[in-house]
């Protein structure tokens, strides 16, 4: 019987960005597929701080007392869902009527499941912003109160397209990222050291500071990113070697670079 030959990562070495306490599935998929896996995350998370944040906080925490007056809650990531949660269980020990969730990602989704809350889906779950706002229950949101927890700052798109179709928009902001101080010299001579070569990163922000350390020599690197929106950021940047995962999970992640390595 002929078999088909399924192309393994050993040539790979995969330099992993994502945050130290996110990275873990995805590392154990790239070593399962044998790739040779360096971890520096370039991205941390980090909670508000009370005396830097203290009106952020409170607002957050405001909104969440004022949850039943929204339609609609929307987590974008299982540390909004870490955050998020850690505060509205405090005031809510019984989730609000009528307040549904929907969730981006299958991991925010598995984040709110373990917490015991309900995650709207139609037909699968929306794994980017783009693919959540076809859910046919988000057409027509004349009137519509929704939620969008999230960290500060970050993209306003998702709100935007809420906004034009009629929804009122908030947002929880309630914990924090930051790029990580490293030294530029040291961090080059460890991809040279590692032999790396294929940095994956999970967001627009991190591509921007890998960019930013390495300078042009970021752009000797494959990198692979999630989605045409930071496809088309890496090419605005110069990078010339970019590999388009579906979206940032680890099964589309192993997707791309199976087709990258067959290819």
């Amino acid at each position: 019987m002929a078999t088909t030959n399924r192309p393994d990562l050993s040539g790979l070495r995969v330099l992993v960005t994502r945050p130290a306490d996110r990275s873990g599935e995805l590392v154990a998929a790239l070593r399962g597929e044998g790739a040779q896996v360096l971890t520096k995350p370039l991205l941390n998370i980090t909670p508000l701080s009370p005396s830097r944040h203290g009106a952020e906080l409170q607002r957050c925490r405001q909104q969440f007392m004022d949850l039943d007056r929204y339609q609609y809650l929307i987590f974008i990531s299982v540390n909004a869902v870490n955050y998020g949660m850690a505060l509205i269980e405090q005031f809510w020990p019984q989730w609000p009527i009528g307040v549904k969730v929907y969730a981006i990602g299958t991991a925010t989704a598995a984040a709110l499941a373990a917490r015991d809350v309900e995650v709207q889906s139609f037909d699968s779950l929306a794994m980017n912003s783009e693919s959540l706002l076809s859910t046919p229950a988000l057409l027509q949101l004349q009137g519509q109160k929704i939620l969008i927890v999230r960290g500060l700052g970050g993209r306003e798109y998702l709100a935007e397209q809420l906004a034009a179709r009629g929804a009122q928009v908030d947002y929880a902001e309630c914990y924090q990222r930051s790029s990580p101080k490293l030294d530029r010299g040291q961090f080059q001579d460890l991809l040279l050291k590692e032999q790396i070569n294929i940095v994956c990163v999970n967001s627009g922000e991190t591509l921007h500071y890998f960019n930013s350390l390495l300078g042009d020599m970021a752009h000797t690197y494959t990198v692979l990113v999630p989605g045409e929106r930071v496809a088309a950021l890496a090419a605005s940047l110069g990078f010339e070697q970019v590999v388009q995962a579906e979206n940032a999970g680890a099964a589309a992640t192993l997707d791309a670079l199976k087709h990258y390595v067959s290819h």
